[in-house]
């Protein structure tokens, strides 16, 4: 699958991101783990449930730690796609 700035990143049904103390993981459907998530990337997980478009999540990511947000798009199109490839995300795209 690959992400586009104007592709919208939902999350699967069944899969669930959980912090527990300082980690936060998230689970498949199936209840396979993906370890790891540092904050951004979480912030990421958080963000993509649909509403928001590729572009929009990195905007407000970028914002948020007062980084440039095409570099923040760049990092964030491929974590969505490794978010894909494990399962977890499937992307709309936005009709114009």
């Amino acid at each position: 699958m690959s992400f586009r700035p104007d592709s919208i990143p939902r999350r699967r049904e069944g899969a669930d991101g959980q912090r527990f103390g300082a980690d936060f993981v998230v689970l498949d459907a199936e209840g396979r783990m993906l370890r790891g998530l540092n904050e951004t990337a979480a912030r990421v997980w958080d963000l993509s449930d649909g509403k928001r478009t590729a572009r929009e999540i990195a905007a407000l990511v970028a914002h948020e730690y007062g980084v440039d947000v095409e570099r923040v798009l760049e990092d964030c199109l491929r974590f969505l796609e490794r978010l894909a490839g494990h399962g977890l995300l499937d992307a709309e795209e936005v009709l114009r």
